[in-house]
Parts: C-alpha cells; sequence; structure tokens
C-alpha cells in the first residue's frame, strides 16, 4: 500500500502508465477529454486490448468504463480507442457526462478498485496516487459510480449521416 503526490506532466504521465499496468479486471476513467491520458499511445492501447481480450478468455468480469465531458477529442483524436469500442464492446463503455457534471474540474484513472490516480484539477498536473489499497480508493469509486449514475449519452463507434 502506498501513496505519491504527484506535481509534475512528467510524474503524471508515468502513474497513467503505472496504473495501466497495475490493471487487471477493471478500469474506470472521467476526465474532460482524455487528452492528458494519451491513451493512444502504442503501448497503453496495447494494454487497454489485452484487458479488454481476456473477457473473450472465458474471464466476464474484465470492464472498461469511460466517462468524459467533452467527446469530441475521443472522436477526432483516439481512432485505436474507437475501433476498441466497436470490437469489444458492451466490455468498453465511452460515455458523455451530462451537462450538470461541466463543472466537474478533477479527473479519475481507478484499476480493479485498488489502484487509483486522482488529479485534482483538469488544467494542472497535481495528482495523487493510491497503490493496491482498497479503503483510500473506495471514496473515489464511490464518486465515480456516482457520475456514471447521473447519466449521459453513450458514444457510437460508428458515424451515423448522410
Amino acid at each position: 500500500m502506498s501513496s505519491r503526490l504527484i506535481t509534475t506532466w512528467s510524474d503524471y504521465d508515468g502513474a497513467v502508465q503505472e496504473i495501466l499496468d497495475l490493471t487487471t479486471a477493471t478500469l474506470e476513467i472521467f476526465d474532460e477529454d482524455l487528452a492528458p491520458l494519451k491513451l493512444e499511445r502504442p503501448e497503453r492501447i496495447a494494454v487497454l486490448r489485452g484487458l479488454l481480450a481476456a473477457r473473450e478468455d472465458h474471464q466476464r468480469h474484465q470492464r472498461l468504463t469511460i466517462v468524459v465531458q467533452k467527446p469530441a477529442f475521443v472522436r477526432q483524436y483516439s481512432p485505436q480507442l474507437m475501433n476498441l469500442l466497436t470490437v469489444y464492446a458492451p466490455a468498453l463503455t465511452i460515455t458523455q457526462s451530462p451537462p450538470h457534471l461541466d463543472t466537474l474540474k478533477d479527473s479519475l484513472l481507478i484499476a480493479d478498485g485498488r489502484h487509483t490516480l486522482i488529479r485534482f484539477h483538469r488544467d494542472h498536473a497535481r495528482a495523487r496516487l493510491i497503490v493496491d489499497d482498497v479503503h483510500e480508493c473506495t471514496p473515489h469509486i464511490q464518486r465515480f459510480e456516482e457520475i456514471v449514475a447521473a447519466g449521459g449519452e453513450p458514444l457510437s463507434s460508428s458515424t451515423l449521416g448522410l
């Protein structure tokens, strides 16, 4: 069990990778637009793909839940993530949060209910990394559940139109 304060973008980027590497079953993400998480990097997409592919190997509890406030970045600059949404739905869901949650300024990355990265404000790198501590992660898990319960609009992997 450990907890440490993150103060630079470089350390934050390393902490994102650490959380992804620790993920074995569930990953929950709440962020403004996913840009600071850099999920399109090959090593990060590989982790997400591996997590979701494990579900097909008879481990049905694998799940990736993403809630974003602004989906434009995901739609325009995350083609690999959108491809995963096509291939692995419903194990992967990406939802745009409802407008009344637009005032939230923080970001959450929760792995397996025991590892959490909390960025306190979306404009700053200052964050807290919690590793292997269910008790310390519980309030953040509850907060994520409240965000999901607020509803929102699911993103589709296909583009509709003429």
